[in-house]
């Protein structure tokens, strides 16, 4: 193409909600305004920041009309995401968190495979990720893969595949959606603070006309010890695993499509065992009326799991070889 008015079709919106980030929201905000191709509107929603967040999304919005600020009471991350999505015109939305970056030719890419195929409502793509050091002594490592390349027709067959590959990320910023897909599907985000993008994701994949998949890593995921995926070590993390599987059974059941339960559970496979680990591992105390749940999971998890049967049985056994491991890895 000649000039980027030919490849701005369709138009896309970004998405991106912050909260207390004005550390790393520059680098956020740059890595998409540095787009060979820049999406059309950059919804910033301030949700609730103390640290003067707000002042620098208004520098931002003074230099460049594409970016808007809105400012939520704290809501947390569900809350502004449906506020965004109230707010953006484009024909494609891309969530993206206020402290990762993206690869200059995404949006470029994203475009080229729309017109290759005009049926296109996801564009899936692979992520890496970088531990929050200086730029010049990162060493970003692929940590979601997408291990298929082409389009694919959304459904069943779509998820059991990318369950099967290893592709089946539960996040947000591994796609580009068509809004047209998530008007259709009526797609919210459910008032939780973890898993809360799953369901979203699995109604998606079961109801894309067409998805292209790629293995090109085009997101980089700062790794920091303040994010909240890695600060919550509550039972509140597994509390939203049941209710993150429950609104995925809710969409599921709305959408009248036959959908096999081992299919949700090999998709949510990561999850439930990350259950295991977080309560064994901090120890966590299980509220009485999740109790019967947990041990449900349990019983299903460790019956022909050899690995989480030792972690759940034999955690101190675990821990030692996990230490061991990693004594063994440092000496090599």
């Amino acid at each position: 193409m000649s000039n980027q008015d030919d490849l701005a079709q369709p138009t896309l919106s970004v998405i991106m909600p912050v909260y207390n980030g004005r550390a790393d929201l520059s680098e956020a905000v740059d890595s998409l305004l540095q787009q060979t191709v820049v999406p059309q509107q950059i919804i910033i929603i301030d949700d609730g920041s103390t640290d003067g967040t707000d002042r620098l999304i208004e520098e931002y919005c003074q230099r460049d009309p594409r970016i808007q600020l809105v400012r939520n009471a704290h809501g947390g991350v569900s809350a502004a995401r449906n506020k965004g999505l109230e707010l953006a015109t484009g024909g494609f939305i891309y969530f993206m968190d206020a402290d990762d970056l993206t690869g200059p030719t995404l949006f470029a890419d994203f475009l080229r495979e729309k017109r290759a195929c005009p049926e296109l409502e996801m564009f899936c793509f692979a992520a890496k990720m970088f531990m929050d050091v200086p730029v010049a002594e990162r060493k970003p490592e692929i940590t979601h893969a997408r291990n298929l390349k082409g389009v694919y027709s959304g459904g069943t067959a779509f998820i059991q595949q990318l369950n099967s590959s290893g592709s089946a990320h539960r996040v947000l910023w591994s796609s580009i959606i068509s809004r047209e897909l998530i008007v259709r599907t009526k797609s919210r985000f459910l008032p939780i603070q973890n898993h809360e993008d799953a369901p979203f994701m699995f109604t998606l994949y079961l109801q894309a006309k067409q998805v292209f998949v790629t293995p090109e890593a085009y997101y980089f995921k700062r790794y920091t010890t303040t994010s909240l995926s890695v600060r919550t070590r509550d039972f509140s993390w597994v509390k939203n695993y049941f209710i993150a599987r429950e609104g995925t059974e809710e969409a599921i059941r709305a959408a009248n499509v036959p959908v096999e339960r081992s299919l949700v559970d090999d998709y949510y496979f990561p999850v439930m065992s990350g259950c295991l680990k977080m309560l064994r591992e901090h120890d966590m105390t299980v509220p009485k009326e999740y109790q019967p749940r947990v041990n449900a999971l349990v019983r299903q998890l460790t019956r022909n799991n050899i690995k989480l049967m030792v972690i759940w049985y034999l955690n101190p056994l675990y821990s030692s070889l996990v230490y061991c491991k990693k004594k063994l890895s440092s000496a090599l």
